[in-house]
Protein backbone atom coordinates (compact mmCIF):
# COMPACT_ATOMS: atom_id res chain seq x y z
CA UNK A 1 0.00 0.00 0.00
CA UNK A 2 1.59 3.45 -0.97
CA UNK A 3 2.19 6.56 1.30
CA UNK A 4 -0.84 8.05 -0.62
CA UNK A 5 -3.07 4.98 0.16
CA UNK A 6 -1.89 5.34 3.48
CA UNK A 7 -3.17 8.96 4.12
CA UNK A 8 -6.27 8.76 2.05
CA UNK A 9 -7.37 5.52 4.51
CA UNK A 10 -6.66 7.29 7.39
CA UNK A 11 -8.72 10.51 6.18
CA UNK A 12 -11.77 8.21 5.37
CA UNK A 13 -11.54 6.81 8.76
CA UNK A 14 -11.75 10.05 10.31
CA UNK A 15 -14.72 11.23 8.02
CA UNK A 16 -16.95 8.15 8.06
CA UNK A 17 -16.39 7.84 11.99
CA UNK A 18 -17.73 11.85 12.41
CA UNK A 19 -20.22 11.20 9.56
CA UNK A 20 -21.97 8.66 12.08
CA UNK A 21 -21.78 11.10 15.36
CA UNK A 22 -21.53 14.79 13.72
CA UNK A 23 -20.35 15.88 17.61
CA UNK A 24 -17.24 17.57 15.42
CA UNK A 25 -19.15 19.33 12.79
CA UNK A 26 -22.14 20.48 14.20
CA UNK A 27 -20.66 22.05 17.13
CA UNK A 28 -18.09 23.76 15.09
CA UNK A 29 -20.92 24.94 12.59
CA UNK A 30 -23.29 26.18 15.63
CA UNK A 31 -20.15 27.87 17.35
CA UNK A 32 -19.73 29.76 14.24
CA UNK A 33 -23.02 30.55 13.21
CA UNK A 34 -23.94 32.23 17.27
CA UNK A 35 -20.16 34.39 16.51
CA UNK A 36 -21.61 35.74 13.83
CA UNK A 37 -25.11 36.55 15.49
CA UNK A 38 -24.13 37.66 18.62
CA UNK A 39 -21.43 40.42 16.40
CA UNK A 40 -24.20 41.34 14.19
CA UNK A 41 -26.24 42.26 17.20
CA UNK A 42 -22.89 43.82 18.92
CA UNK A 43 -21.87 46.06 15.75
CA UNK A 44 -25.01 46.58 14.09
CA UNK A 45 -24.93 48.10 10.73
CA UNK A 46 -22.81 50.96 9.65
CA UNK A 47 -19.35 51.44 8.52
CA UNK A 48 -17.54 50.69 11.91
CA UNK A 49 -18.99 46.90 11.24
CA UNK A 50 -17.67 46.77 7.36
CA UNK A 51 -14.57 47.92 8.55
CA UNK A 52 -13.82 45.00 11.12
CA UNK A 53 -16.05 42.62 9.19
CA UNK A 54 -13.28 40.37 8.54
CA UNK A 55 -11.66 40.47 11.68
CA UNK A 56 -15.09 39.46 12.74
CA UNK A 57 -15.13 36.70 10.30
CA UNK A 58 -11.95 34.83 10.94
CA UNK A 59 -12.75 35.41 14.88
CA UNK A 60 -15.65 33.20 14.59
CA UNK A 61 -13.90 30.87 12.14
CA UNK A 62 -10.50 30.69 14.38
CA UNK A 63 -12.41 29.72 17.53
CA UNK A 64 -14.68 27.14 15.62
CA UNK A 65 -10.80 25.41 13.90
CA UNK A 66 -10.03 25.14 17.87
CA UNK A 67 -13.19 23.29 18.83
CA UNK A 68 -12.55 20.89 15.73
CA UNK A 69 -8.60 20.31 17.11
CA UNK A 70 -9.70 19.77 20.09
CA UNK A 71 -11.14 16.21 19.32
CA UNK A 72 -9.03 15.54 16.32
CA UNK A 73 -7.16 12.66 18.48
CA UNK A 74 -9.92 12.45 20.88
CA UNK A 75 -11.24 9.54 19.54
CA UNK A 76 -8.36 7.15 19.46
CA UNK A 77 -7.23 8.28 22.82
CA UNK A 78 -10.69 7.42 24.19
CA UNK A 79 -11.47 4.70 22.46
CA UNK A 80 -7.72 3.20 23.24
CA UNK A 81 -7.12 2.93 19.63
CA UNK A 82 -4.03 5.15 19.79
CA UNK A 83 -1.87 2.52 20.53
CA UNK A 84 -3.49 0.63 17.17
CA UNK A 85 -2.56 3.27 15.20
CA UNK A 86 0.59 3.41 16.42
CA UNK A 87 1.23 0.05 16.31
CA UNK A 88 0.10 -0.02 12.49
CA UNK A 89 3.36 -0.57 9.99
CA UNK A 90 2.74 2.98 8.27
CA UNK A 91 5.18 5.94 8.40
CA UNK A 92 3.90 8.17 11.21
CA UNK A 93 4.10 11.60 8.76
CA UNK A 94 1.21 9.61 7.08
CA UNK A 95 -0.73 9.95 10.04
CA UNK A 96 0.33 13.64 10.49
CA UNK A 97 -0.95 14.15 7.35
CA UNK A 98 -4.49 12.32 7.45
CA UNK A 99 -5.34 14.25 10.34
CA UNK A 100 -4.39 17.52 8.43
CA UNK A 101 -6.58 16.95 5.99
CA UNK A 102 -9.62 15.18 7.90
CA UNK A 103 -9.37 18.81 9.90
CA UNK A 104 -9.09 20.84 6.75
CA UNK A 105 -11.93 18.78 4.97
CA UNK A 106 -14.16 19.64 8.70
CA UNK A 107 -13.08 23.25 8.77
CA UNK A 108 -13.35 23.96 4.76
CA UNK A 109 -17.14 22.17 5.08
CA UNK A 110 -17.98 24.68 8.18
CA UNK A 111 -16.61 27.70 6.73
CA UNK A 112 -18.90 27.07 3.26
CA UNK A 113 -21.71 26.76 5.58
CA UNK A 114 -21.27 29.63 7.58
CA UNK A 115 -20.17 31.92 4.35
CA UNK A 116 -23.87 32.96 3.01
CA UNK A 117 -24.78 33.85 6.52
CA UNK A 118 -21.92 35.93 7.29
CA UNK A 119 -22.57 37.57 3.92
CA UNK A 120 -25.92 38.14 4.87
CA UNK A 121 -25.42 39.68 8.08
CA UNK A 122 -22.37 42.13 7.07
CA UNK A 123 -21.88 42.40 3.89
CA UNK A 124 -23.58 45.51 2.00
CA UNK A 125 -21.61 45.36 -0.90
CA UNK A 126 -21.28 42.55 -3.91
CA UNK A 127 -18.03 40.61 -3.65
CA UNK A 128 -19.29 37.71 -6.00
CA UNK A 129 -16.76 38.59 -8.65
CA UNK A 130 -14.14 38.11 -6.37
CA UNK A 131 -15.63 35.43 -4.25
CA UNK A 132 -12.58 33.14 -6.34
CA UNK A 133 -10.35 34.91 -4.12
CA UNK A 134 -11.61 34.56 -0.96
CA UNK A 135 -12.12 30.90 -1.41
CA UNK A 136 -8.29 30.75 -2.18
CA UNK A 137 -7.89 32.67 1.04
CA UNK A 138 -9.81 29.89 2.57
CA UNK A 139 -8.17 27.33 1.45
CA UNK A 140 -4.42 28.78 2.12
CA UNK A 141 -5.80 29.90 5.67
CA UNK A 142 -7.19 26.24 6.74
CA UNK A 143 -3.95 24.51 5.39
CA UNK A 144 -1.89 26.38 7.67
CA UNK A 145 -4.40 26.27 10.51
CA UNK A 146 -4.46 22.52 10.05
CA UNK A 147 -1.24 22.02 9.88
CA UNK A 148 -0.31 23.70 13.22
CA UNK A 149 -3.33 22.59 14.72
CA UNK A 150 -2.71 18.63 14.24
CA UNK A 151 0.69 18.67 15.75
CA UNK A 152 -0.18 21.06 18.56
CA UNK A 153 -3.38 18.99 19.24
CA UNK A 154 -1.15 15.78 19.71
CA UNK A 155 0.99 17.40 21.63
CA UNK A 156 -1.54 18.45 24.05
CA UNK A 157 -4.00 15.20 23.96
CA UNK A 158 -1.44 13.75 26.94
CA UNK A 159 -2.23 16.70 29.03
CA UNK A 160 -4.54 16.60 32.07
CA UNK A 161 -6.01 20.10 30.87
CA UNK A 162 -5.93 18.91 27.20
CA UNK A 163 -8.89 21.59 26.12
CA UNK A 164 -6.75 24.22 27.64
CA UNK A 165 -3.51 23.63 26.24
CA UNK A 166 -4.47 23.42 22.73
CA UNK A 167 -5.65 27.33 22.47
CA UNK A 168 -2.80 28.09 24.95
CA UNK A 169 -0.45 26.67 22.38
CA UNK A 170 -1.92 27.20 18.99
CA UNK A 171 -2.88 31.11 19.64
CA UNK A 172 0.20 32.67 19.52
CA UNK A 173 1.76 30.15 16.66
CA UNK A 174 -1.22 31.07 14.78
CA UNK A 175 -0.76 34.64 14.62
CA UNK A 176 1.05 35.46 11.20
CA UNK A 177 -1.63 33.22 9.32
CA UNK A 178 -4.49 35.13 11.16
CA UNK A 179 -3.06 38.58 10.51
CA UNK A 180 -2.48 37.58 6.39
CA UNK A 181 -6.15 35.95 6.48
CA UNK A 182 -7.58 38.85 8.12
CA UNK A 183 -5.81 41.57 5.94
CA UNK A 184 -6.40 39.74 2.84
CA UNK A 185 -9.97 38.93 3.18
CA UNK A 186 -10.43 42.40 4.47
CA UNK A 187 -9.23 43.71 0.77
CA UNK A 188 -11.33 41.41 -1.03
CA UNK A 189 -14.50 42.86 0.84
CA UNK A 190 -13.60 46.69 0.20
CA UNK A 191 -12.65 46.19 -3.33
CA UNK A 192 -14.64 48.49 -4.64
CA UNK A 193 -12.60 50.95 -2.53
CA UNK A 194 -9.31 50.29 -3.46
CA UNK A 195 -7.47 50.92 -6.53
CA UNK A 196 -7.16 48.12 -8.56
CA UNK A 197 -3.67 47.77 -9.72
CA UNK A 198 -2.62 48.56 -5.69
CA UNK A 199 -5.26 45.94 -4.99
CA UNK A 200 -3.56 43.40 -7.02
CA UNK A 201 -0.12 44.33 -5.50
CA UNK A 202 -1.36 44.17 -2.12
CA UNK A 203 -3.54 40.61 -2.28
CA UNK A 204 -0.78 38.98 -4.33
CA UNK A 205 1.94 39.39 -1.29
CA UNK A 206 -0.65 38.42 1.34
CA UNK A 207 -1.25 35.26 -0.27
CA UNK A 208 2.59 34.78 -0.87
CA UNK A 209 2.97 35.00 2.84
CA UNK A 210 -0.20 32.70 3.63
CA UNK A 211 1.59 30.36 0.90
CA UNK A 212 5.06 30.25 2.81
CA UNK A 213 3.25 29.78 5.91
CA UNK A 214 1.53 26.63 5.07
CA UNK A 215 5.16 25.41 3.64
CA UNK A 216 7.09 25.75 6.36
CA UNK A 217 4.06 24.28 9.20
CA UNK A 218 3.65 21.36 6.55
CA UNK A 219 7.43 20.50 6.83
CA UNK A 220 7.74 20.97 10.65
CA UNK A 221 5.00 18.68 11.23
CA UNK A 222 6.50 16.42 9.13
CA UNK A 223 9.90 16.30 10.52
CA UNK A 224 8.75 16.44 14.06
CA UNK A 225 5.20 14.60 14.45
CA UNK A 226 6.84 10.99 15.00
CA UNK A 227 8.69 12.51 18.01
CA UNK A 228 5.61 14.29 19.35
CA UNK A 229 3.97 11.04 19.33
CA UNK A 230 6.36 8.70 20.62
CA UNK A 231 7.48 10.75 23.71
Amino acid sequence: MSYLRHILTLVQKDIIAELRTKEMLNSMLIFALLTMVMFNFAFGSGSAMRAVSSGLLWVAFLFAAILGLNRIFVHEKDENCFDGLMLCPIDRSAIYFGKVISSFIFLFLVEIIALPIFTIFFIQESFLSHLWLLIIILILSDVGVSAVGTLLSAISINTKARDLMLPVLFLPVIVPILVAAVKSTELVLMFSSIDAQQFWIDIIVWLRMLAIYDIIFALVGFLTFEYVIEE
